[in-house]
């Protein structure tokens, strides 16, 4: 098992973002995340203020920008978030630093809704949960967190890191459910679609919570 996974978005798994940041981006911009988008947009009200965890190289703050939503789009590798600003310079100003969960705070404010694409399985369980607690305290009445985690994922071992380090945490449906609903959060839909790089093996979850 990867050594130093104990801090937040363990180490191991953080190394790999910020050790292959251009590869990792050059990917993201690549995938075709069309079942993704549409997820997000029937989703949220239009021109909200929306935070994002874990923006990877911007590409899904930038698409939701263009559709005239306030978007903060943040990471924990600082390398990816360069990667934001080289690949989206538009986003300059509206990307932050932060790691999970440890980073949500207050100071950041109140918003609309929240989402977070392929972030929360590199998180521990109590990891998930501090997380989701947080993204609570975060909304505004009505507000709604939308996250997208694994639904299939032949290429984790046993001990549910991957062969490059990085954790992947795997909860059932009824799993997230809870998560969900332990922090007042309704899971009012979900969508599985296929991975967008066409890699077999992988399917993912769409998840559409909301804030009473």
């Amino acid at each position: 098992m990867p050594k130093n996974e104990t801090s937040p978005m363990g180490h191991s798994t953080l190394n790999y973002y910020s050790q292959h940041s251009l590869k990792v981006a050059e990917r993201y911009e690549s995938a075709d995340v069309t079942q993704l988008h549409e997820f997000l947009l029937s989703s949220l009200r239009p021109g909200g203020r929306l935070l994002e965890l874990g923006c990877g190289s911007g590409r899904d703050a930038a698409f939701m920008t263009r559709q005239g939503f306030k978007v903060l789009a943040t990471d924990g590798s600082a390398a990816m978030v360069q990667q934001t600003k080289i690949h989206h310079p538009e986003l300059a100003g509206h990307v932050n630093h932060l790691k999970l969960p440890d980073g949500l705070s207050y100071n950041l404010g109140e918003f609309h809704g929240i989402y977070a694409v392929a972030v929360l399985m590199h998180l521990s369980v109590q990891e998930i949960e501090t997380t989701i607690g947080a993204v609570n305290a975060l909304l505004a009445a009505k507000g709604r967190f939308i996250f997208s985690v694994p639904s299939r994922r032949d290429d984790v071992m046993t001990n549910e890191f991957d062969s490059k380090g990085r954790r992947f945490t795997a909860l059932s449906p009824a799993g997230w459910k809870e998560l969900c609903l332990k922090h007042d959060l309704q899971l009012v839909r979900t969508m599985i679609c296929q991975d967008g790089l066409e890699r077999g093996g992988v399917m993912w979850m769409n998840c559409l919570a909301e804030k009473p």
